[in-house]
């Protein structure tokens, strides 16, 4: 056996993690007979050989070798599941590696562990890459904030729009988790205009409780926030073919009002406004998208007073619209933030007056585009 051994695995080694008193030097030998079993290709014999030794490390009763093992192996397809099954069953810090990277462990595996409520080890399953479904749904289920925070936080998640709703109840209160869903990539629409109601609905909070306003001047600060936020994350999204789900739950929320459909139009989201205001006159997208572009500005005009615009509301579509036609019959190829740039200017020196609160977003708004044009 020493002869087959000392082909790859050295027998100082070998010896050293079978016989020596010292933990740390039983560690070292385990973290190289690791690598060796993880790097190097071994004979059948060999490696049968390794097997037992990974075996002997698990039953070590010292947490540091038992330890290298997860950690030199946690990537290893080669880790064979019942020394995976006794590593997440160990301690958090020698479990948490394996769980978090490990591809030898099925979802039925990582359930188990979930549903043993061990804290630190849901963190790392929760952090794990590519995580599915019902993974992610147990981890709400089983874990506690800091899981859930950790799981909105990772992008590799697969998050559906059910499961994203449901971690915003159950933690709406807990900034964490919301700022962690802000900042995913694969956001849905819906649930981020639900994430933008709750900030919104927490800054008028905070405003009253700190500020001498009155309640409803903060609700009326929280509704322009909401419309600010809507515009931008539309801005961000805004080749997205979810623009109808979320200009049908603003309608149903009641929040898809005149100066959103203005602060949407003026600032160049023209698909965004076509769906805005089809939903509000009970027309076709298509109808409003030909009534908004092809069909003159009585037909435009039509459109809005049909979707319950005011005059002041209807001279500013009209006037935004115009713009944008204008830009984009240019023929000039403007990338979407100088577009957006050239539309703000043009519409902010129209020779008629606006409401303040729309000429203090639409200066806003120029302030940021032309630093992003810049």
């Amino acid at each position: 056996m020493a002869e087959l051994a000392l082909k790859h695995l050295k027998e100082n080694d070998i010896r050293m993690l079978v016989r020596h008193p010292e933990e740390g030097r039983r560690a070292i030998a385990a973290q190289r007979i690791c690598r060796t079993f993880r790097d190097r290709q071994l004979s059948e014999g060999e490696r049968n050989f390794a097997l037992k030794l990974l075996g002997v490390m698990a039953d070590d009763t010292a947490d540091v070798v038992r330890r290298a093992l997860a950690v030199t192996l946690k990537n290893s397809p080669d880790l064979p599941k019942d020394i995976a099954a006794r590593l997440i069953a160990d301690i958090d810090n020698i479990a948490a590696p394996v769980l978090l990277s490990s591809p030898v462990l099925a979802e039925n595996d990582l359930i188990d562990v979930l549903r043993s409520k061990a804290a630190g080890k849901i963190i790392a399953i929760a952090k794990r890459s590519h995580i599915t479904g019902n993974i992610v749904r147990a981890v709400i289920r089983y874990g506690d904030s800091l899981a859930v925070a950790e799981l909105a936080a990772n992008d590799t998640a697969l998050i559906d729009e059910a499961a994203a709703a449901e971690m915003l109840d159950i933690y709406r209160d807990d900034d964490l988790i919301k700022d962690a869903m802000i900042a995913r990539e694969d956001l849905p629409i819906r649930v981020a205009e639900k994430l933008i109601t709750l900030v919104s609905e927490e800054a008028a909070v905070r405003i009253v409780e700190r500020h001498p306003v009155s309640p409803e001047a903060a609700i009326d600060l929280a509704t322009r926030a909401r419309e600010r936020a809507t515009v931008d994350f539309v801005q961000h999204s805004w080749i997205s073919p979810d623009i109808r789900s979320l200009v049908t739950h603003l309608h149903g929320a009641g929040r898809l009002t005149a100066s959103l459909v203005i602060r949407a139009v003026g600032s160049g989201q023209m698909r965004f406004a076509e769906h805005a205001l089809a939903q509000l006159s009970g027309v076709s997208a298509a109808k409003a998208a030909l009534m908004i572009h092809d069909s003159g500005p009585f037909a435009l005009k039509a459109l809005c007073v049909r979707a319950g615009l005011g005059e002041p509301a209807v001279k500013m579509v009209r006037a935004a619209c115009s713009i944008y036609r204008d830009l984009e019959l240019s023929g000039v190829d403007y990338d979407h933030s100088r577009f957006q740039e050239l539309m703000i200017e043009r519409l902010l020196t129209l020779p008629f007056s606006m409401p303040q609160t729309d000429q203090a977003y639409f200066l806003e708004k120029l302030d940021a585009v032309s630093a992003q044009a810049a």
